[in-house]
């Protein structure tokens, strides 16, 4: 078979598909909930206490310069405070995602109250490549970062072949959310 039949083949296959209702490509792994990712980055915790939005539209704005870039348009992180028995502070956690290549990234990002993370745990992965952000070797690149000028993708955090996209909107991501730790109360 030459080439050009071959495409035209794989066309009329992938229409056929389409056409019968039949999903082209499924792909998501949910590796963790919300709740198993922040007793892993908090394991000492009592309690996860809910916390407000934090974004006002003053802080977006001082969040986005820090960090070097923009939320995505509807993209609002829920935090959570981590609490010990004795009702002390022990640390933030962000929940946020990011785009991959196309699809979502759900993750997780624990920050220290002196705001050094503390661990970046990945919930979901719904692209067909570059799940390698998994990888605790990758993910240890974060902790005891404090700021967006030390979570400068390319230079402080590695790439991962074969992941580039995920890995720089993840890191993006990381680089706001640690911008924005700054400015929750640590009470």
């Amino acid at each position: 078979m030459h080439k050009r039949d071959l495409l035209r083949h794989s066309a009329r296959c992938v229409l056929l598909a389409a056409g019968s209702g039949l999903p082209l490509l499924a792909w998501a792994v949910q590796y963790q909930s919300p709740q198993e990712a922040m007793r892993a980055l908090f394991p000492a915790a009592a309690r996860f206490a809910a916390m407000p939005d934090p974004l006002t539209p003053a802080r977006r704005a001082q969040v986005e310069r820090e960090a070097g870039s923009g939320f995505p348009p509807g993209d609002t992180p829920r935090w959570w405070a981590a609490v010990d028995t004795r009702g002390q502070l022990l640390g933030h956690v962000a929940l946020d995602h990011a785009v991959g290549k196309t699809e979502l990234i759900d993750f997780a990002v624990g920050f220290a109250p002196d705001h050094a993370i503390v661990g970046v745990e990945i919930l979901a992965y719904r692209e067909s490549h570059g799940a390698e952000i998994r990888l605790p070797a990758w993910r240890r690149q974060f902790v005891g970062r404090k700021h967006p000028g030390q979570l400068r993708f390319g230079d402080d955090i590695r790439n991962i072949a074969g992941a580039t996209l995920s890995c720089q909107h993840v890191s993006d991501a990381v680089q706001r959310l640690s911008a924005l730790v700054a400015l929750l109360p640590q009470g």
